[in-house]
């Protein structure tokens, strides 16, 4: 045995020793702010970064203006005004570029909303810059309904 450790080899751990090292390591304490004053900062600093992402991602495009329009849409999804205020954002800026605005903007029941988006979706995915969510999935199914051949067609190729 004592040749073994001459030979550079160290002794092995046991089983016990094996599961604390383990234990120790992933410990869920480890990770998580001691103290109220802690988790304050912590949860402090996780809300600056949510705003510093939804600040990134809130303009599909015109800056300010863009990031106030987007935000319009968003707030309105799901209410009577939604239209309103894609048709807003549309005369100012175009037809957004984001998947996420986009997919709001086929839940208008407007032709004159729905194709333009089905169209830069449908751009978007032969480029290989569109990956289909599950909701997406779901709102394109439901416009292959539509009495409108351009949209139903359009959606149709989209889910191929």
């Amino acid at each position: 045995m004592g040749d073994d450790l001459d030979r550079g080899e160290r002794e092995k751990l046991t089983w016990s020793e094996i599961d604390k090292l383990r234990d120790r390591a992933r410990s869920p304490r480890a990770d998580r702010p001691q103290g109220r004053q802690a988790r304050q900062r912590a949860e402090r600093q996780r809300h600056e970064t949510l705003r510093a992402a939804d600040a990134l991602f809130a303009g599909d495009k015109g800056g300010a203006e863009g990031a106030a329009l987007a935000k319009a849409v968003r707030d309105a999804h799901g209410t009577p005004v939604l239209e309103q205020a894609c048709q807003d954002y549309v005369a100012a800026l175009g037809v957004p570029t984001s998947t996420d605005l986009l997919s709001i903007f086929l839940d208008t029941g407007q032709p004159d909303l729905i194709l333009p988006a089905l169209e830069l979706l449908y751009e978007q995915k032969r480029a290989g810059k569109l990956e289909l969510s599950g909701g997406l999935r779901s709102q394109l199914r439901v416009l292959v309904q539509e009495p409108d051949d351009n949209i139903a067609g359009l959606s149709e190729d989209l889910l191929e």
